[in-house]
């Protein structure tokens, strides 16, 4: 059992998404009789909250799996049975009592890995903190202590202990945790070490206001890792060519369908340790994102950030118009940095800079905007009327 204090607000990370201005919403009519968070009231200052039964698995009104599926898939192009994979455990762990998961994404800056683990939190209104997993160092040493993943938990779900419990822990560049050889490695492999009865599942006793105890379990939050693991292809393919499993060198078709998935020994071999991958049951590989992907993310996405210039122009009163090629030529350009759809919030911000700039010093002038194919090289080609 741990023992921690908790006596006093602790100034700690807390994770808004603010950016892609998503609320809490229900799939398909789904009702709940979960509160939004801005809603909830915790009786004053912690007491009457830290009690709340809470338990999803008694939750009915949970909306169906594959409404949560559909709606996120608005949103996550290119991942459709990544995305399945991803919910399927985390519905898993908030169904039954006896089955927790812990959930390793592995995929490049810019796939969707973190936007896909809001979107499913965000549906189900479940309290959820994303970590950076290079600030962590072994308890007692410079650096933030790993259980302080545990505090902003608490705090992003406003200190109710019964809902945090059910939470989702998201710590990603996990990847930069690898064992490196040297012994006593307090911000590297020996972080992971740490974190492990917590992701197991452990009792942890707080002691808050007025020196009262709390005890809080870990045992049903969901844990979900984050890394980009380059290199990791390599041990992979290493792994295939040795033909492990007995294949002939010429049956591609049974080495292509091996390809399609990592296995423990390839990330303990990378450098995770062997108790820490043992306590992991999913592993998820995102797919690379093509041109196509990306012109369609500009296109449909219900975050596309193309979608919300155009929808602030449309409040002003103005239409934009453009060849359907340009998502197309959006895409390509982003694909040059190698960062996924990452880059495309940059190539499209920097489209429209001089328009937004022209059409706010005359904010009743324009009616009609323009935008010619060039204007991804050079963002004063478009003509406004």
């Amino acid at each position: 059992m741990a023992n921690t204090h908790f006596s006093q607000k602790r100034q700690i990370y807390n994770e808004e998404d603010t950016e892609n201005n998503v609320v809490n919403q229900n799939v398909g009519g789904a009702k709940t009789n979960k509160k939004p968070k801005e809603e909830r009231k915790l009786g004053g200052s912690l007491g009457p909250a830290l009690g709340k039964s809470f338990s999803p698995q008694e939750d009915s009104n949970l909306p169906d799996i594959k409404k949560v599926e559909n709606y996120v898939l608005q949103s996550i192009i290119g991942q459709d049975d990544q995305v399945k994979k991803i919910i399927t455990a985390v519905y898993k762990s908030m169904i039954f009592n006896t089955l927790k998961s812990n959930i390793l994404i592995i995929g490049k800056s810019g796939t969707g890995k973190t936007e896909t683990i809001k979107q499913i939190a965000k549906i189900l209104n479940v309290p959820y903190t994303i970590e950076d997993a290079t600030k962590y160092t072994k308890e007692g040493y410079v650096g933030s202590d790993p259980m302080e993943v545990i505090y902003n938990l608490i705090n992003n779900c406003r200190y109710n202990l019964a809902e945090a419990e059910h939470g989702i822990v998201v710590i990603d560049e996990i990847d930069k945790k690898v064992n490196s050889g040297v012994n006593n490695d307090v911000s590297g492999v020996e972080v992971l070490k740490s974190l492990l009865k917590i992701i197991e599942g452990t009792k942890i006793t707080f002691q808050l206001h007025h020196n009262l105890l709390y005890d809080f379990e870990t045992k049903n939050i969901t844990f979900i890792f984050l890394g980009a693991f380059a290199g990791l292809e390599k041990i992979r393919d290493k792994r295939l060519n040795t033909n492990p499993l007995g294949f002939s060198a010429d049956d591609a078709e049974e080495k292509e369908k091996l390809k399609s998935r990592y296995l423990k020994k390839d990330l303990i071999e990378y450098g995770l340790p062997e108790e820490f991958i043992g306590r992991i049951d999913t592993i998820v590989e995102m797919n690379e994102l093509s041109k196509e992907n990306l012109a369609l993310i500009l296109k449909s996405s219900r975050l596309s950030i193309f979608r919300r210039y155009q929808a602030e122009l449309r409040k002003l009163g103005i239409t934009l118009s453009y060849n359907k090629e340009l998502f197309e030529k959006i895409a390509e350009e982003s694909l040059n940095l190698d960062t996924g759809a990452r880059e495309l919030s940059n190539t499209v911000n920097y489209i429209f800079e001089n328009i937004i700039y022209e059409v706010l010093s005359n904010p009743t002038k324009y009616q009609k905007c323009i935008l010619d194919l060039d204007i991804v090289k050079d963002n004063t080609k478009y003509e406004l009327s």
